[in-house]
């Protein structure tokens, strides 16, 4: 066990299309009702990428890129 420390993970994400801010919050409100990431999304200068926090045990970075893409957007996992 982790000694009930809650572990966080930064997930980035390379979105192909342009999110306006609208788009951007539609899209963090869904990730937050399909894996509970919350508002933790940190908005970026650069307008394709979308920084979130996560608990990895419960939304891994590969489930979160399903979801994004899910909503219809291109996008893809930028190591950190």
């Amino acid at each position: 066990t982790n000694g009930g420390i809650q572990m966080s993970g930064d997930v980035m994400l390379h979105v192909k299309q342009t999110l306006d801010a609208e788009q951007r919050r539609s899209l963090v409100a869904y990730l937050d009702d399909r894996l509970g990431i919350g508002w933790d999304a940190h908005d970026s200068i650069k307008p394709h990428l979308l920084f979130v926090s996560t608990d990895p045990e419960k939304a891994p970075p590969h489930a979160v890129l399903d979801a994004v893409r899910q909503c219809g957007y291109d996008a893809r996992l930028v190591d950190l």
